[in-house]
């Protein structure tokens, strides 16, 4: 126990960690150009290169690419690390599929991610384990404070089609 400051004593850290213990007893990643943990660590070993030109299933480069970096709502880059396609099936989470163009790419995928942790950690459909004694801790790297703002104006390609697509003038679309 130590004082905090404040009159109040507290428990340290270390000492609360071997009261409830903890075990890490799989593991699972989705990276550039890995669908799995063994992939992304045989990426590393092997010093592959995952940055490669925009895929076309992603978007259309010239939609979006300005070679000039002060350009608004444009990028200056066409090459970028991505990561692999992935099958997501909505029904295996208990999804309506409906309800996927509404949901977070981020959350589908996590979904993903967890399942392979469980798998990887031999935890199953049939596995007998206690599901109240289990959980899994996602990592998620990038700058989720922006996404909203940075989607919003990564759409006006697509909204510009829309506006053209359905007769507002040139001059309104500019606007």
């Amino acid at each position: 126990m130590s004082n905090n400051g404040n009159g109040r004593t507290s428990t340290p850290h270390h000492s609360r960690i071997r009261e409830t213990p903890i075990a890490i007893v799989g593991m699972a990643s989705l990276m550039p150009d890995a669908k799995a943990l063994d992939q992304y660590w045989s990426n590393i070993m092997e010093k592959v290169n995952s940055i490669v030109d925009v895929p076309p299933s992603r978007w259309n480069v010239d939609e979006y690419y300005d070679a000039d970096p002060s350009a608004p709502d444009k990028t200056y880059c066409k090459r970028g690390a991505f990561i692999p396609e992935i099958d997501f099936n909505p029904i295996e989470f208990g999804l309506p599929p409906n309800i996927l163009d509404v949901t977070d790419s981020g959350q589908l995928l996590s979904l993903v991610v967890a399942k392979d942790v469980l798998e990887d950690a031999g935890i199953g459909e049939d596995s007998t384990y206690d599901r109240d004694r289990i959980g899994c801790v996602l990592g998620v790297g990038g700058g989720q404070k922006l996404s909203a703002a940075l989607t919003a104006r990564l759409q006006y390609p697509v909204i510009e089609r829309i506006l053209r697509s359905s007769g507002v003038p040139e001059a309104e679309i500019q606007t």
